[in-house]
């Protein structure tokens, strides 16, 4: 068994897909390049294509939960809704990049072996 199997599935799995979910966010609170690369590692933790989509949008959902109440602490959240189409376009990014990404990442993976 390759360490990336064992990395899905193996014992040590939910423990592997926490500590790609924590990298991710760290690097997403740094450039908004950080929803690919946590989509990314999400991804290759996937036991498939279909999981790696779930995985994806729950990591965008995650990352846009802490990023509302980021702006919410600081009491910017009503400017934030008021910008209309950015806020829009932020909400978009921040579940597709992941989605995307996690896809790509897993399915690039299932078909290369």
């Amino acid at each position: 068994m390759s360490v990336l199997s064992e990395l899905r599935a193996g014992p040590r799995a939910d423990l592997a897909l926490f500590a790609a979910t924590v990298v991710g966010i760290a690097a997403a609170s740094v450039h908004w390049t950080g929803l690919v690369i946590g989509g990314v590692l999400v991804g290759l933790l996937a036991t498939s294509v279909p999981r790696a989509v779930v995985q994806g949008l729950t990591f965008g959902g995650v990352v846009l939960a802490i990023h509302v109440g980021f702006v919410w602490w600081h009491g910017a959240l009503d400017a934030q809704f008021a910008t209309g189409i950015l806020f829009v376009l932020t909400i978009g990014a921040g579940f597709a990049l992941p989605t995307l990404a996690a896809v790509g990442a897993r399915a690039v993976t299932e078909f290369s072996t």
